[in-house]
This record gives C-alpha cells, sequence and structure tokens, in this order.
C-alpha cells in the first residue's frame, strides 16, 4: 500500500473589519492592525515551510471595481524553518510583531502559530469584499494556490469561516 502525501493549504478564517474605532488622529492603532488577521489552515498530510508561503489580495478602486492588481499581504522568508504540521493553523496579523503584546486577548485564540504582515495600514478590503489567495510549493517545489474571498461590509469584529470558496460570518453557516 502507497501512501500519498500532499502539502495542502486552505485559507480557513479571517477577520478583516476589527471592532473599534480605525485611527487615532489619521494613523491607524497597532492593537487595531493587530485585530485584523488570516488564519491558514494545512489540511495535508505533509507539513509546509513558512518560508515558501504568501498571502496576496486583490485591489479595487473606489467604486469597487477590480484593479486587476494583487497586493503582498505576507511572504515568508526563505531563510524560515518554521514549517505547519498537518492540522495546524497559522494566523497572519496585519500589524507589526513589534506592537505584539497590544494584541487583544480574542486574536490570539484559535491558532497554533502566528506571524506578521509589519504593516503600519489596513490591508484587507471592508467596503468592497476581498479575495484572498495563498499559495505554497509542495515537496517537488511547484507553485500551489488556494483562494477564498468574502463580501463586502462584514459587520464590526465578525470573523468570518470557511464554507465552499467564500467566507462568511459564523451565523451563515450554522444559522445563529
Amino acid at each position: 500500500v502507497k501512501i500519498l502525501m500532499s502539502r495542502v493549504l486552505q485559507i480557513f478564517r479571517a477577520k478583516p473589519n476589527p471592532a473599534g474605532k480605525d485611527k487615532a488622529g489619521s494613523y491607524p492603532k497597532p492593537e487595531q492592525l493587530l485585530g485584523e488577521w488570516v488564519d491558514i489552515k494545512n489540511v495535508g498530510t505533509e507539513a509546509v515551510s513558512f518560508g515558501t508561503m504568501a498571502l496576496t489580495h486583490t485591489l479595487y478602486n473606489d467604486y469597487c471595481q477590480l484593479t486587476g492588481k494583487i497586493e503582498t499581504y505576507f511572504s515568508g522568508s526563505s531563510g524560515d524553518t518554521q514549517s505547519l504540521a498537518p492540522g495546524q493553523v497559522l494566523r497572519i496579523h496585519t500589524g507589526r510583531k513589534s506592537d505584539e503584546a497590544l494584541m487583544k486577548d480574542e486574536d490570539k485564540k484559535g491558532r497554533d502559530w502566528w506571524n506578521f504582515a509589519n504593516s503600519d495600514q489596513f490591508k484587507l478590503n471592508n467596503r468592497c469584499g476581498d479575495a484572498i489567495v495563498v499559495s505554497w510549493k509542495d515537496a517537488y517545489g511547484r507553485d500551489l494556490q488556494d483562494a477564498a474571498e468574502y463580501d463586502g461590509n462584514q459587520p464590526e469584529g465578525a470573523i468570518l469561516i470557511r464554507s465552499g470558496s467564500k467566507l462568511v460570518r459564523a451565523s451563515a453557516v450554522f444559522g445563529r
């Protein structure tokens, strides 16, 4: 019996619109930036190196029309030796690692690992919705990817979970 091994990641959850006031003056607050995040789950049978992972999202114009451009949300470092084991969840926070102490408890739960986009600006689109793509390399160096999208105007603090190829509020899936 030959056992097939696979390196498969899935965009699992996201919190695109953290609760509370987004800005202090004209700058986003660090705890708000840490409250915007995307979870990636290893649904395969082999570990996937953080160094091969990248997370991107689509860009929209002021009229919520696709621009045809994507933006890198997170990119693993080739020197990163950590791996996401089967069943584990990696959470990518928009904010900076240096502000980690400001992270709210609710944003620490439900993940095995965390990393940071190290951005001083929000990345995910609340008004228009967004399409998020995670890419990684398999054991043969081939590029693989998974994508999920969510609709615009999600409530503040809502955690979206995967249902098919969409990220939706838990109440939409479980009828609450």
